[in-house]
């Protein structure tokens, strides 16, 4: 069984999405990305998530409607989230696993900081039978080992 530490970044702007992915990936980190709420139920689905970078505002389905999901599964499995938003300031958060939020635009290297805290203080997970490898580079920060 592999244990990781995989982010999901949902967001429907296509360049802030392919921003947030080659930044974080360039840092080691295994990642996959989803365009809205309903991709990313089906990604949650099929693979577990030390971490979700989620966009409020998407078509389809919105962040909002992810998290009153997500809210729903048990705590041991739920990955925790960081919001990103590009208006106000949003409706409070369930603080039991939403970390915070980032407004855009955003600084990278910020972003970078709080995805490495989030994922320091988090052990790595076993992840599930039929995710895909979420490949990183070489050097990556992330545990990728087989265990027993």
């Amino acid at each position: 069984m592999r244990l990781e530490q995989r982010i999901l970044v949902v967001d429907d702007d296509d360049a802030i999405r392919a921003l947030v992915v080659t930044v974080l990936r360039r840092r080691g980190y295994r990642l996959d990305a989803a365009r809205n709420g309903v991709e990313a139920i089906d990604r949650l689905g099929t693979c577990r998530y030390s971490l979700v970078v989620l966009d409020l505002m998407m078509p389809r389905m919105s962040g909002y409607e992810v998290l009153e999901q997500l809210a729903r599964q048990p705590e041991a499995s739920r990955p925790v989230v960081l919001v990103l938003t590009a208006g106000l300031e949003p409706k409070p958060f369930d603080k039991s696993f939403v970390i915070g939020t980032m407004h855009k635009p955003f600084d990278v290297e910020l972003l970078v900081d709080t995805v490495r805290g989030c994922l320091a203080a988090a052990e790595p997970i076993p992840q599930a039978e039929g995710c895909p490898d979420g490949a990183a580079p070489r050097g990556a920060q992330n545990v990728s080992d087989e265990a027993n």
